[in-house]
Order: C-alpha cells, then sequence, then structure tokens
C-alpha cells in the first residue's frame, strides 16, 4: 500500500500506450464478469459463504481508482507536464 493509504497511488507516471490500451481491454473484461456477478449467472464462495458482494465491491473500487491513474496522467500529458 501506497504512503497515502490509497493501493493505487504510485504517484506521478507516464502511462505508456501500450499499457494503457492493455488496461482498457482487461478493463472490458473486468465490467463484462461484474455484470455476471450482479446478474447471478456465476458467484464467488469462500468457505461456502457467498462473497460476491465484497467481490464486486472491491473490483469496482479498484478499476475506478485505476481509471482515476490513468485519466491524470492522461490530462498532465496534454498539458505537457
Amino acid at each position: 500500500m501506497a504512503k497515502n493509504g490509497d493501493p493505487a497511488y504510485v504517484g506521478y507516471m507516464r502511462a505508456d500506450p501500450i499499457i494503457v490500451q492493455r488496461w482498457r481491454d482487461l478493463r472490458e473484461m473486468l465490467i463484462r464478469q461484474l455484470d455476471m456477478f450482479d446478474s447471478g449467472a456465476i458467484s464467488l464462495k469462500s468457505n461456502s459463504v457467498d462473497v460476491s458482494a465484497d467481490a464486486i465491491a472491491n473490483l469496482k473500487r479498484e478499476i475506478f481508482a485505476f481509471d482515476a491513474l490513468i485519466s491524470d496522467d492522461e490530462a498532465k500529458q496534454a498539458a505537457g507536464r
């Protein structure tokens, strides 16, 4: 975990276009899987307990955190920093 408590925080980074594209592809796959969790088509169990709701919340939080990192970097690159 990073110094500010945000697990996705890595300070300033330069997002390589290949990494950004791979992230977008992975993100699309994750969103499809989250939709399957939401619809009940799949579930995640641990010790016979359905933990899907927690898994969905965690994945969504991490997706949004990484989206924010990429967006911030793209904005900085557009501003010429």
